[in-house]
């Protein structure tokens, strides 16, 4: 069963899969995060594991920004393709359905462009968490693991370059040790948590080459969830 929720800004529209997977809120809290940062350039930003779009239209919907969307899901990557037509956005963004791995090594992105990779990725380990059929590459390291995703992600940057990510509090320290192995510096961490609740999820920017030094907040984000 699909459907056509209104993303309330800009006209913004995206068709849904209700046997599929759905956005949630750590979709929106991690795109708003990209757009808090100043953008001079205008750099190309790779969304990993793009699903149906949803960070990707975000970005270039409220800010122009050119994204090259990444999925491995053929359903996905065409349901990606339909909402980016829905939202007359396709010179903005491109779908490439692959394996995050592939992007690289195969040069499907033009890698001296890349100022920002942004990724709201699997959360759980094979074996872990609830097992939603329709929706196992979205939620379990089926195809990708947390270490090949940050691996990925610095390859595609150049010094300087951004690396934005939400992802469950419970992996943090596996997910910041990492980063900093593979020479993506945390540098903001924000803890989102429903109100009177523990955080469940993190977002954080980490900065390719950059120098020791993170700052930690807290942000209220109302139903605070891992999408469905």
């Amino acid at each position: 069963m699909e459907r056509i929720d209104d993303l309330g800004i800009n006209g913004l529209k995206l068709i849904q899969d209700d046997s599929a997977f759905c956005f949630g809120t750590d979709s929106v809290e991690l795109a708003n995060f990209v757009l808090e940062w100043k953008i001079d350039k205008h750099p190309h930003v790779v969304d990993l594991g793009a699903g149906n779009g949803i960070i990707s239209v975000l970005l270039a919907g409220k800010k122009g920004l050119r994204v090259s969307a990444i999925e491995i899901d053929e359903a996905a990557a065409r349901l990606c393709q339909r909402n980016i037509e829905l939202n007359n956005l396709g010179h903005l963004i491109d779908v490439v359905h692959c394996p995050m791995q592939d992007i690289v090594k195969k040069k499907l992105v033009d890698t001296d462009k890349v100022g920002i990779v942004v990724s709201n990725p699997p959360y759980f380990k094979l074996g872990a968490g609830e097992l939603k059929i329709g929706a196992e590459l979205a939620r379990h390291e089926v195809a990708i693991t947390q270490r090949e995703l940050v691996q990925t992600a610095a390859s595609l940057l150049s010094t300087g370059g951004k690396f934005f990510v939400v992802y469950p509090v419970d992996r943090m320290a596996e997910f910041l040790y990492n980063c900093k192995d593979a020479r993506l510096e945390p540098k903001e961490i924000v803890l989102l948590n429903a109100p009177n609740k523990p955080p469940v999820l993190f977002l954080l920017k980490a900065i390719k080459d950059a120098k020791g030094g993170a700052w930690v907040s807290m942000r209220y984000a109302r139903n605070c969830g891992m999408g469905e």
